[in-house]
Parts: C-alpha cells; sequence; structure tokens
C-alpha cells in the first residue's frame, strides 16, 4: 500500500499539537523518501519518516548531521524546542524538528560545485564512521518489492526487477573500490542540495548515510547524464571538480543498475496513484537493462 501524504501530515499535526499549536495549513515542501513540512511561524520545518523507519535511526542521523556540522559542513540545522524530546514517535510516522531556512528560487548548483560538495563532504564525514551502518544497497529495494508483491502489482513489472536484484545480489560482494570506502550520503544529487540567498549550498537529506565504497556518490550524476538529458560538458565539470570519472571504474554497470534498480522501486510505490506515473514506471521497467553511458529518456518524477 502507497505511503499516504495525509498520514505523514497528521504526523506532523501531532507535534505541532503538542506544541500548543492548533492544525495550522502547513506547506509540504517535498514528499518521497520523508514528507518534509514547512511551519513559518516557528521557523521549524517538521521531518516526517517513512513508516517502518526507526526512532533511533532518526535519532542518529541528528546526530551525525549536529557533528558534520560542527566540523564547517554547510548543512540544515535540527533544532531545539522546548518540551519536545526528538525525535517524536506518532502513530503515523517518526518526525524530526529542523530548522527553516529562506530559500533563493533563481539559484542553479552547477556541477562542479556539485562535485566540490561531495569531495567536501567525503572529506568531512569521514571521520564520523562510527555514527553509520555498513552500505546495504538492497535495504531500500527489498521491503519495496516485496511491497508490491503483497499490493498484488503486475507481475510484468514486478518479475523483471526482481530478475535484476537477484543479479545485483551476487555482482556486489566482487565489487572493489577504487576510491576506497568511506562515510557515503547514498543519495547525492541536485535536489539534495539548498540554495540560500548569497548562493550559500546546504547538503541536505543524511537518512540514507553509510560506510561504503565512494564511488557509489558518483552514481546518481551518471544516471543524470545516462537518462535524464545531462550535457557532456557539466558532466565532464562534475568529474573534475571530485576529482574522478566513474565511468572508468571497473564496476561502472553494477553501481549504474543499482542506482536505477533504487529509483525505479521507488517510484514503484506511487503505482495506481497516476496515469502519468503508472506509464513512466511501465516504460522505466521497459528499459531498465538497456547497457551503455547514453540509454532511453526517463522523465522526472
Amino acid at each position: 500500500m502507497a505511503w499516504k501524504e495525509s498520514d505523514a501530515r497528521m504526523a506532523a499535526y501531532d507535534v505541532l499539537a503538542r506544541l500548543g499549536v492548533d492544525p495550522p495549513d502547513l506547506e509540504l515542501l517535498r514528499f518521497g523518501e520523508n514528507a518534509l513540512y514547512a511551519f513559518p511561524p516557528r521557523r521549524l520545518v517538521l521531518r516526517v519518516a517513512r513508516p517502518g523507519t526507526s526512532a533511533e535511526h532518526v535519532a542518529r542521523t541528528i546526530e551525525f548531521v549536529r557533528r558534520v556540522a560542527a566540523q564547517g559542513m554547510e548543512v540544515p540545522e535540527p533544532t531545539t524546542v522546548a518540551g519536545i524530546d526528538q525525535p517524536v514517535v506518532t502513530s503515523t510516522g517518526v518526525v524530526s524538528l529542523w530548522a527553516l531556512y529562506d530559500i533563493d528560487r533563481d539559484c542553479r548548483v552547477s556541477a562542479a560545485e556539485l562535485g566540490g560538495l561531495l569531495r567536501h563532504f567525503h572529506d568531512l564525514a569521514a571521520r564520523e564512521s562510527a555514527l553509520v551502518d555498513e552500505w546495504d544497497p538492497f535495504d531500500l529495494i527489498r521491503p519495496r518489492l516485496a511491497a508490491a508483491r503483497r499490493d498484488g502489482i503486475a507481475r510484468e513489472l514486478t518479475d523483471p526487477l526482481e530478475s535484476l536484484r537477484t543479479r545485483l545480489e551476487s555482482a556486489v560482494p566482487a565489487v572493489r573500490s577504487v576510491l576506497g570506502n568511506g562515510v557515503i550520503h547514498c543519495d547525492m544529487h541536485y535536489g539534495n542540495v539548498m540554495c540560500l540567498p548569497g548562493h550559500r549550498l546546504l547538503l541536505i537529506d543524511y537518512d540514507q548515510v553509510a560506510l561504503g565504497p565512494r564511488e557509489w556518490d558518483l552514481v546518481p550524476n551518471l544516471v543524470t547524464y545516462r537518462r535524464f538529458g545531462m550535457s557532456d560538458a557539466d558532466y565532464g565539470a562534475f568529474c573534475g571538480a571530485y576529482g574522478y570519472d566513474l565511468r572508468s571504474s571497473p564496476h561502472v554497470d553494477t553501481f549504474v543498475a543499482l542506482r536505477e534498480l533504487g529509483m525505479v522501486t521507488w517510484l514503484l510505490q506511487q503505482y495506481g496513484t497516476s496515469a502519468a506515473i503508472d506509464a513512466e514506471i511501465e516504460l522505466r521497467v521497459r528499459t531498465i537493462a538497456e547497457p551503455g553511458t547514453r540509454a532511453t529518456t526517463w522523465s522526472a518524477r
């Protein structure tokens, strides 16, 4: 069953009620692995974790962010609110509280800036490995596919994904990192960089942070190049700023297939919510096994 935004909103309402606030008209900022709501009167963002996320995991994420911030990483700030112990466990989600920032809507993060930001994160986060778990690229994929089977989604969609998962589970143990293992963000893309006035860039969304091959954080940009029309110049600028082109990795095909499988299974959770999303899922399943650094274009969802 798809995670409903209304359930996430009720979790946010629950926390605000504990602060003595009547249910307000919260602004939905984002709905994906988490739901983010802005509450401007208190300059708060309420972050609601997807069902099944443990309170311990959310608490460790908050501590990790505080530590990398203390080292000089530009990150969003967890807030301290009197009368609230974070994270807050509600009947419809685990909620954490963060500072609300003013966003520069006209700002565009360049490919070189993203590559430099990633390099900076890898350098600083390496010191916080004790706070994170070992990388498991199937940690989210397995339950998504299990849920799709329970929900009766057509096997024409799920079988190719299950088959790819099985092949990749056999391939991953043979992966050897050229860049070395370290603390990785695990979802390093443009949507996870917040641009504030003055072109101040914050790296956000640390729920998947783990200890694993640093190449994994370069994969989203290669998939953007492969599937979403990134130019040769931008891809080259990203690689130049970071200092490595993932296409030279002997395991590039495994890394890309893993990322694309994750993207398809993430969208599969919304199957049946609209004809456009269903059509995109069907396109992705049909084309997921295509080889090469350029492949059938997917639409961002």
